[in-house]
Protein backbone atom coordinates (compact mmCIF):
# COMPACT_ATOMS: atom_id res chain seq x y z
CA UNK A 1 0.00 0.00 0.00
CA UNK A 2 2.78 2.36 0.71
CA UNK A 3 4.76 1.38 -2.77
CA UNK A 4 1.53 2.71 -4.50
CA UNK A 5 0.96 6.25 -2.81
CA UNK A 6 5.03 7.05 -3.35
CA UNK A 7 4.65 6.13 -6.97
CA UNK A 8 1.27 8.43 -7.29
CA UNK A 9 3.79 11.15 -6.00
CA UNK A 10 5.85 14.02 -8.25
CA UNK A 11 9.43 13.82 -7.57
CA UNK A 12 12.19 17.11 -7.48
CA UNK A 13 12.92 16.27 -10.93
CA UNK A 14 9.67 16.09 -11.93
CA UNK A 15 8.39 19.41 -10.89
CA UNK A 16 11.99 21.03 -11.36
CA UNK A 17 10.52 20.16 -15.10
CA UNK A 18 7.00 21.55 -15.14
CA UNK A 19 8.47 24.55 -13.62
CA UNK A 20 11.48 25.34 -16.40
CA UNK A 21 8.33 24.38 -19.06
CA UNK A 22 6.23 26.96 -17.38
CA UNK A 23 9.19 29.67 -17.67
CA UNK A 24 9.55 28.46 -21.20
CA UNK A 25 5.76 29.10 -22.47
CA UNK A 26 5.40 32.74 -20.19
CA UNK A 27 8.98 33.75 -21.68
CA UNK A 28 7.03 32.60 -25.71
CA UNK A 29 4.23 34.33 -24.64
CA UNK A 30 4.99 37.12 -22.90
CA UNK A 31 6.35 39.40 -25.93
CA UNK A 32 3.83 37.71 -27.97
CA UNK A 33 0.99 39.37 -25.08
CA UNK A 34 3.00 42.41 -25.33
CA UNK A 35 2.84 43.01 -29.49
CA UNK A 36 -1.28 42.31 -29.40
CA UNK A 37 -1.25 44.70 -26.41
CA UNK A 38 0.31 47.44 -28.48
CA UNK A 39 -1.45 46.47 -31.39
CA UNK A 40 -4.66 47.11 -29.57
CA UNK A 41 -3.15 50.29 -28.56
CA UNK A 42 -2.05 51.28 -32.07
CA UNK A 43 -5.48 50.90 -33.48
CA UNK A 44 -7.78 52.73 -30.94
CA UNK A 45 -4.92 55.74 -31.16
CA UNK A 46 -5.26 55.66 -35.20
CA UNK A 47 -9.44 55.14 -34.82
CA UNK A 48 -8.93 58.57 -32.51
CA UNK A 49 -6.86 60.20 -34.63
CA UNK A 50 -8.94 59.69 -37.59
CA UNK A 51 -12.07 60.94 -35.76
CA UNK A 52 -10.16 63.87 -34.71
CA UNK A 53 -9.00 64.96 -38.21
CA UNK A 54 -12.16 64.24 -39.60
CA UNK A 55 -13.82 67.12 -37.66
CA UNK A 56 -10.68 69.49 -39.02
CA UNK A 57 -11.54 68.72 -42.21
CA UNK A 58 -15.66 68.81 -41.06
CA UNK A 59 -15.21 72.22 -40.42
CA UNK A 60 -13.18 73.05 -43.72
CA UNK A 61 -15.82 71.99 -45.59
CA UNK A 62 -18.28 74.03 -43.40
CA UNK A 63 -16.32 77.55 -43.35
CA UNK A 64 -14.83 76.81 -46.58
CA UNK A 65 -11.04 78.34 -44.44
CA UNK A 66 -8.95 76.02 -41.82
CA UNK A 67 -9.57 75.89 -38.05
CA UNK A 68 -7.27 78.62 -36.47
CA UNK A 69 -4.52 76.59 -35.44
CA UNK A 70 -4.58 78.91 -32.40
CA UNK A 71 -6.60 82.32 -31.29
CA UNK A 72 -3.96 85.16 -29.65
CA UNK A 73 -5.58 86.84 -27.02
CA UNK A 74 -2.50 89.46 -25.65
CA UNK A 75 0.67 89.08 -27.42
CA UNK A 76 2.55 90.79 -24.92
CA UNK A 77 2.52 88.11 -22.45
CA UNK A 78 1.64 85.17 -24.93
CA UNK A 79 -1.77 84.17 -24.01
CA UNK A 80 -3.54 82.13 -26.79
CA UNK A 81 -6.28 79.46 -27.13
CA UNK A 82 -5.23 76.21 -29.08
CA UNK A 83 -7.30 74.39 -31.40
CA UNK A 84 -8.38 71.72 -28.79
CA UNK A 85 -10.43 74.66 -27.10
CA UNK A 86 -12.13 76.51 -29.30
CA UNK A 87 -15.98 76.60 -29.30
CA UNK A 88 -16.57 75.31 -33.10
CA UNK A 89 -14.14 72.61 -32.94
CA UNK A 90 -15.89 71.59 -29.75
CA UNK A 91 -19.07 71.84 -30.81
CA UNK A 92 -18.68 69.33 -34.37
CA UNK A 93 -17.48 66.54 -31.80
CA UNK A 94 -20.46 67.51 -29.16
CA UNK A 95 -18.50 68.31 -26.37
CA UNK A 96 -19.61 71.25 -24.19
CA UNK A 97 -18.02 74.02 -24.69
CA UNK A 98 -15.20 75.20 -21.97
CA UNK A 99 -15.28 78.37 -19.15
CA UNK A 100 -12.47 81.07 -20.09
CA UNK A 101 -10.01 79.13 -17.35
CA UNK A 102 -10.14 75.64 -19.98
CA UNK A 103 -8.98 78.09 -22.78
CA UNK A 104 -6.06 80.49 -21.88
CA UNK A 105 -2.97 78.67 -22.68
CA UNK A 106 0.09 80.78 -20.87
CA UNK A 107 3.45 79.95 -23.15
CA UNK A 108 6.39 79.01 -20.63
CA UNK A 109 4.63 77.74 -18.07
CA UNK A 110 4.24 74.79 -16.68
CA UNK A 111 0.61 74.48 -15.97
CA UNK A 112 0.29 75.92 -19.37
CA UNK A 113 -2.63 73.92 -20.09
CA UNK A 114 -5.82 72.42 -17.96
CA UNK A 115 -6.86 68.97 -18.81
CA UNK A 116 -10.39 69.44 -21.05
CA UNK A 117 -11.12 65.90 -22.59
CA UNK A 118 -12.64 62.73 -22.10
CA UNK A 119 -10.31 60.17 -22.22
CA UNK A 120 -11.61 58.41 -25.48
CA UNK A 121 -10.20 61.24 -26.93
CA UNK A 122 -5.97 60.43 -25.83
CA UNK A 123 -3.87 58.26 -27.36
CA UNK A 124 -4.20 54.72 -24.94
CA UNK A 125 -0.10 55.34 -25.36
CA UNK A 126 0.10 58.76 -24.04
CA UNK A 127 1.60 58.57 -20.76
CA UNK A 128 1.96 62.39 -19.67
CA UNK A 129 -1.87 63.11 -20.47
CA UNK A 130 -3.29 60.04 -19.23
CA UNK A 131 -0.92 60.64 -15.87
CA UNK A 132 -2.00 64.58 -16.00
CA UNK A 133 -6.26 63.78 -14.99
CA UNK A 134 -7.67 66.58 -13.50
CA UNK A 135 -11.65 65.99 -12.46
CA UNK A 136 -11.97 62.96 -14.96
CA UNK A 137 -10.63 64.94 -18.00
CA UNK A 138 -7.15 65.32 -20.14
CA UNK A 139 -4.75 66.72 -21.50
CA UNK A 140 -5.40 66.64 -25.31
CA UNK A 141 -2.19 68.80 -25.84
CA UNK A 142 -0.14 66.54 -24.72
CA UNK A 143 -1.53 63.37 -26.88
CA UNK A 144 -2.30 64.93 -30.69
CA UNK A 145 -0.77 68.02 -32.71
CA UNK A 146 -1.48 69.79 -35.88
CA UNK A 147 0.89 70.10 -38.57
CA UNK A 148 1.75 73.84 -38.11
CA UNK A 149 3.49 73.93 -41.41
CA UNK A 150 -0.09 73.13 -42.77
CA UNK A 151 -0.86 76.86 -41.43
CA UNK A 152 1.89 78.40 -42.57
CA UNK A 153 0.93 77.68 -46.19
CA UNK A 154 -2.57 77.69 -45.36
CA UNK A 155 -3.84 79.34 -48.71
CA UNK A 156 -1.48 77.08 -50.45
CA UNK A 157 -2.91 73.79 -49.05
CA UNK A 158 -6.74 75.21 -49.73
CA UNK A 159 -6.23 75.14 -53.02
CA UNK A 160 -5.12 71.52 -52.93
CA UNK A 161 -6.52 70.24 -50.11
CA UNK A 162 -9.61 68.40 -52.29
CA UNK A 163 -7.33 67.14 -54.78
CA UNK A 164 -3.98 66.17 -52.79
CA UNK A 165 -5.57 65.68 -49.37
CA UNK A 166 -3.84 62.11 -49.20
CA UNK A 167 -0.79 63.49 -49.72
CA UNK A 168 -1.21 66.54 -47.03
CA UNK A 169 -0.23 65.50 -43.05
CA UNK A 170 -3.14 67.41 -40.88
CA UNK A 171 -2.35 65.50 -37.12
CA UNK A 172 -0.09 62.79 -35.10
CA UNK A 173 0.98 62.07 -32.04
CA UNK A 174 2.29 64.54 -30.46
CA UNK A 175 3.60 66.01 -27.09
CA UNK A 176 2.29 69.16 -28.01
CA UNK A 177 -0.78 70.26 -29.63
CA UNK A 178 1.50 71.75 -32.44
CA UNK A 179 4.88 70.59 -33.97
CA UNK A 180 6.92 71.27 -37.08
CA UNK A 181 10.08 69.73 -38.85
CA UNK A 182 12.26 71.45 -36.46
CA UNK A 183 11.30 69.55 -33.51
CA UNK A 184 9.56 67.01 -34.04
CA UNK A 185 12.35 64.55 -33.44
CA UNK A 186 13.25 65.54 -29.67
CA UNK A 187 10.88 62.82 -28.99
CA UNK A 188 13.25 60.19 -29.37
CA UNK A 189 16.32 61.71 -26.62
CA UNK A 190 13.63 62.51 -24.03
CA UNK A 191 10.63 59.88 -24.91
CA UNK A 192 7.27 60.21 -23.16
CA UNK A 193 8.31 63.19 -20.93
CA UNK A 194 7.49 66.97 -21.66
CA UNK A 195 10.07 69.32 -20.45
CA UNK A 196 7.95 72.77 -21.69
CA UNK A 197 10.51 74.52 -23.70
CA UNK A 198 12.65 71.57 -24.49
CA UNK A 199 9.98 69.68 -25.99
CA UNK A 200 7.53 72.13 -27.67
CA UNK A 201 6.42 71.49 -31.33
CA UNK A 202 7.58 67.62 -31.17
CA UNK A 203 5.94 64.77 -32.50
CA UNK A 204 4.98 61.45 -30.40
CA UNK A 205 7.07 58.15 -31.59
CA UNK A 206 5.28 56.35 -28.69
CA UNK A 207 4.20 53.01 -31.05
CA UNK A 208 7.59 50.98 -31.52
CA UNK A 209 9.14 54.15 -31.93
CA UNK A 210 7.26 55.37 -34.81
CA UNK A 211 4.07 57.81 -34.56
CA UNK A 212 0.45 57.14 -36.17
CA UNK A 213 -0.04 60.54 -38.43
CA UNK A 214 -3.44 61.17 -40.15
CA UNK A 215 -4.04 62.96 -43.67
CA UNK A 216 -6.50 64.98 -44.34
CA UNK A 217 -7.87 62.54 -46.53
CA UNK A 218 -8.65 60.45 -43.38
CA UNK A 219 -6.37 57.60 -43.97
CA UNK A 220 -3.52 56.76 -40.98
CA UNK A 221 0.07 56.14 -41.89
CA UNK A 222 2.99 55.38 -39.07
CA UNK A 223 6.12 57.23 -39.79
CA UNK A 224 9.40 56.85 -37.60
CA UNK A 225 11.26 60.24 -36.73
CA UNK A 226 13.40 60.23 -39.86
CA UNK A 227 10.81 59.56 -42.25
CA UNK A 228 7.83 62.76 -40.09
CA UNK A 229 11.26 65.10 -40.51
CA UNK A 230 11.54 64.35 -44.46
CA UNK A 231 8.31 65.15 -45.13
CA UNK A 232 7.70 68.02 -43.16
CA UNK A 233 11.25 69.43 -44.77
CA UNK A 234 9.08 69.19 -47.94
CA UNK A 235 6.94 72.36 -46.68
CA UNK A 236 10.24 74.31 -45.31
CA UNK A 237 11.32 73.70 -49.08
CA UNK A 238 8.34 75.03 -50.68
CA UNK A 239 8.60 78.07 -48.82
CA UNK A 240 11.97 78.65 -50.00
CA UNK A 241 10.72 78.12 -53.47
CA UNK A 242 8.21 80.24 -52.86
CA UNK A 243 10.37 82.79 -51.41
CA UNK A 244 13.14 82.70 -53.59
CA UNK A 245 15.41 82.01 -51.12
Amino acid sequence: MFSKSRQKAFTLVELLVVVAIIGLLLSVLTPALRRAKEAGRVAVCKSTLRGLTAVHYMYYTLHKRLLPISTQLKRDNNEMRPWYVLDDYRSLLDLPLLSEEYKVRHWGQWQEYKPSYPKKYICPSAKVALDSAEEGLYAMNRSYGLNSHVYYFEDYIKMRLNSQSGSILAMADAMDWWFNCWNCDIYTQYGEEWLMMETYGTAAYRHDHKANTAFWDGHVEQMTAPQLKAHLMEWVELEKRRSGR
